[in-house]
């Protein structure tokens, strides 16, 4: 297919850079020819270096993921000023397609304070639901990365609100923090609490679903909360489900890996070994107590990728160990890349939206006041602080 993926595309870049530098290297044409010519190849090997990385990750599987996205074509957007959330609390078009709010989540134990998304599914708006507690499932990305990276890379909105209107999921708010405050950075943070730096364990696992719970009509943390993760994020989605299985009840890791790694060849623990047990998967999941609720675990990882492979059976291994056969799904000719993690999340959907059960009718008390005002009744949207509210 004549796809962005395709040999032909980066074969035409090469053809096209190349009769550009050829015409550079002729002293003949004109000045102005030579600078335009310049400029032009610099803007295709720009061009070409990012379609060797779209390659590599399969980010734009299609013509049409690129355009949509170079054109801004996601959910509408609709501004919010302050306290406008509360003309929302039923009916309209929310009612039938969802909202994607932008939002920020602000850390009172960590000092983290850092944009994120939320998607509440149609019936939020519903008024069979009006008074309804709604589960959780908290969703990392990977690193390099940002939130929006499950809505360009996984279109987990309009994937989601089909799968309802199909009856293949219960609605669920999808909550996506900011995992690492680092969107473009080269290096990830696994997630961790560091002694001399953001604490990122306290963050995503105490501070957001705090926030979320004040800010909208959910379960409270526990066993109707679940965190899923791909990459990084499904290290720390299987990292924070085992240290804080009070607040997630099921985790799904989308291939992830469960060791920490060294971050640019350093030590994350800076020596400390019992830091390192006490955020190892794998070492925890091996020594989980007798007896002890263990989170459900549902297991992807791309064929095409043996490390990958590798590590999800082993785990999966432990798991059966303690009982869990929960399922662990291999897509044919994936690597670790988008490519195996879209043809996954619906199936991680269903699984995890299945155990978390549909919400709770009438159980949804007015929210408690907070810091930044007073409550607000049942139905309605935090007041602040809201950017804006993406339709979904």
């Amino acid at each position: 297919m004549f796809g962005p993926q395709s040999m032909l595309v980066l074969l035409l870049l090469v053809v096209a850079v190349g009769g550009l530098a050829y015409v550079l290297a002729r002293q003949g044409p004109p000045l102005m020819l030579r600078i335009g010519a310049g400029v032009l190849a610099f803007a295709l090997s720009s061009v070409f270096g990012m379609a060797l990385v779209n390659r590599f990750y399969d980010y734009y599987q299609t013509w049409g993921d690129l355009v949509d996205d170079l054109a801004g074509h996601h959910p509408g957007v609709q501004a919010l000023p302050p306290g406008g959330g509360k003309n929302l609390k039923t009916g309209g078009v929310p009612a039938k397609d969802g909202l994607l709010v932008t939002t920020t989540f602000a850390g009172s134990k960590s000092k983290i304070s850092r944009e994120g998304l939320v998607y509440l599914p149609p019936q939020y708006f519903q008024s069979q639901y009006a008074s309804a507690r709604f589960p959780v499932l908290e969703l990392l990305h990977g690193s390099p990365g940002e939130p929006e990276d499950w809505q360009r890379g996984l279109h987990v909105t309009s994937t989601f609100t089909s799968m309802l209107n199909r009856h293949e999921a219960k609605p669920a708010i999808l909550v996506m923090p900011n995992i690492n405050g680092n969107a473009h950075g080269a290096g990830g943070s696994q997630c961790l609490d560091r002694p001399k730096g953001d604490r990122n364990d306290t963050y995503l696992a105490e501070d957001v679903p705090a926030d979320v719970e004040q800010s909208f009509r959910t379960d409270p943390p526990g066993a109707r909360w679940g965190v899923a993760g791909f990459s990084e994020g499904g290290f720390c989605a299987a990292n924070l489900a085992l240290r804080h299985a009070n607040v997630f009840g099921l985790a799904g890791v989308m291939s992830g890996y469960f060791q920490p790694l060294p971050e640019h060849g350093a030590d994350p623990f800076d020596g400390d070994a019992h830091a390192r047990l006490q955020n190892d998967p794998l070492w925890r999941l091996t020594n989980w107590p007798a007896g002890t609720k263990l989170p459900a675990f549902w297991l992807m990882a791309g064929q095409s990728d043996r490390g990958d492979v590798s590590d999800a059976k082993l785990f999966h291994s432990v798991l059966q160990s303690h009982g869990q056969d929960g399922p662990l799904v291999l897509i044919p000719h994936a690597r670790h890349t988008y490519a195996a993690w879209n043809p996954a999340f619906p199936k991680f959907l269903t699984w995890a939206t299945d155990r978390l059960g549909v919400p709770a009718q009438g159980t949804a008390p007015t929210p408690k006041p907070g810091k930044g005002g007073p409550a607000r009744p049942p139905g309605s949207m935090p007041t602040a602080p809201i950017h804006e509210i993406k339709r979904s």
